[in-house]
């Protein structure tokens, strides 16, 4: 990991993920991508859409890991910050992947009325950081405020103007959030599929994947989920279900297509 900077842009470090197969540059300070953008890229793939779009991509770490994953899949990333967005067309450049991915700086929240209902997979990991004092610098932390701030039902909304009718809409969220998602949902879409994220099989779920589709009625179904990591070795190693995940294999137990 080496960094690199110019006197005019923040340095970043250049990251290699899914085996190498993706290489991502990042802001070296502030939020990181890591394993929960890896665990969405891997969902995202899985589901075989032919276009997508990734509410809110970052620096489109997410968005690549699945474009890297599922060849036959169009992505639009939406992103507000100039300098995330910046990096998202620089990385999707230096994965040669420009025929199959954009990126539009734009507010997320306020999707452009020709991208309304285009989009048969609109996928998201909202912001939610746990610890802000972990955002630096002190211009990054009060961003990272007010974006964290912002009503998750704002971003729901968000996604689903997006969605096309009877498109699927996916989003990795904290556990302890589960409740306003579902609760938002009734009269809006059905077909739900929640996907806990545990620490280990010994420890309640800290993220949720929550997949629904748009207009449906269909029931909700709980999954079996992730385990990352094993009971006895603490956060230090990951099953050989994660490890493979990490790779760029199929996220066990998840939907098909």
């Amino acid at each position: 990991m080496e960094p690199d900077s110019t006197p005019t842009a923040p340095a970043t470090t250049h990251d290699l993920f899914l085996d190498g197969r993706l290489a991502i540059h990042q802001p070296a300070e502030g939020y990181r991508a890591g394993m929960d953008a890896l665990v969405l890229g891997a969902a995202v793939a899985g589901l075989e859409a032919a276009k997508a779009a990734d509410v809110g991509c970052g620096v489109g770490t997410a968005m690549l890991a699945a474009a890297t994953l599922a060849p036959a899949t169009c992505f639009t990333g939406i992103e507000r910050e100039p300098g995330a967005a910046a990096l998202a067309r620089r990385n999707v450049g230096a994965n040669a992947l420009e025929g199959r991915v954009r990126v539009i700086e734009a507010d997320a929240l306020l999707p452009a009325p020709e991208l309304a209902g285009s989009f048969d997979l609109v996928f998201s990991n909202p912001p939610f950081f746990d610890d802000l004092r972990a955002i630096r610098p002190p211009a990054q932390a009060r961003m990272a405020a007010w974006v964290a701030g912002v009503p998750l039902e704002d971003w729901l909304k968000a996604m689903f103007k997006l969605a096309a009718p009877k498109g699927r809409v996916l989003v990795l969220h904290r556990a302890d959030r589960l409740g306003e998602i579902l609760a938002w949902l009734p009269g809006r879409a059905g077909d739900v599929r929640v996907y806990p994220l545990r620490p280990a099989a010994d420890q309640p779920a800290k993220r949720v994947l929550v997949l629904a589709r748009k207009g449906s009625r269909a029931p909700l179904s709980l999954l079996k989920g992730l385990d990352l990591h094993p009971s006895e070795a603490g956060a230090g190693r990951f099953t050989p279900e994660a490890e493979a995940v990490f790779a760029g294999g199929r996220l066990p137990g998840w939907p098909d297509g």
